[in-house]
């Protein structure tokens, strides 16, 4: 193995090992409240008639909203699965973005304000949401917890935010 292989499964480890630590943490604050951690799963379109007050009013008719879900404490792998998304959406999406059929939002869920977010999305820790918007109103979303395997690798990290956005954009028309 060459000293280059070497580093660089370093930083990997290294970066796994935080990730898990912050998600360790998130599910131990979790399961101190008594409740179980949800599944991520992807909402039908029911998710719309939740019966959870929506926290913050929509600004998009027809779109994709964007949801940087972070904590009240941000470690280098959640700041870097911020900055990376934002990348991402502004080098594949700029004419979304521009027209803002998409727009992103960063939230801190632990404020008081936010935590309706928590049980409407799922959260278990800091993570990326898309959520469908058509005419006005929520049809599903998707809760993108897997960016936390994908934040060491640049390609990978685009294309699951890319596809994803890509699914979601394809679906706002209906």
């Amino acid at each position: 193995m060459n000293q280059g292989a070497h580093w660089r499964n370093v930083f990997t480890g290294v970066m796994l090992l935080l990730a898990g630590a912050a998600l360790g943490a998130a599910l131990v604050k979790i399961a101190g409240n008594g409740n179980p951690p949800s599944r991520t799963v992807a909402a039908s379109p029911t998710a719309a008639t939740s019966t959870t007050q929506e926290p913050a009013p929509q600004t998009i008719k027809d779109g994709v909203l964007v949801y940087l879900f972070h904590g009240n404490v941000r470690c280098p792998t959640c700041l870097a699965i911020e900055a990376s998304t934002k990348e991402v959406l502004e080098a594949n999406f700029a004419q979304e973005l521009n027209s803002r059929r998409i727009i992103i939002r960063e939230l801190n869920y632990e404020k008081p304000e936010n935590k309706p977010y928590i049980e409407k999305y799922k959260l278990i820790a800091p993570t990326v949401v898309m959520v469908r918007i058509h005419d006005g109103e929520e049809k599903e979303f998707v809760n993108i917890m897997e960016v936390w395997q994908c934040v060491g690798d640049k390609d990978a990290f685009t294309r699951l935010i890319s596809d994803n956005m890509q699914k979601m954009l394809q679906d706002t028309t209906s």
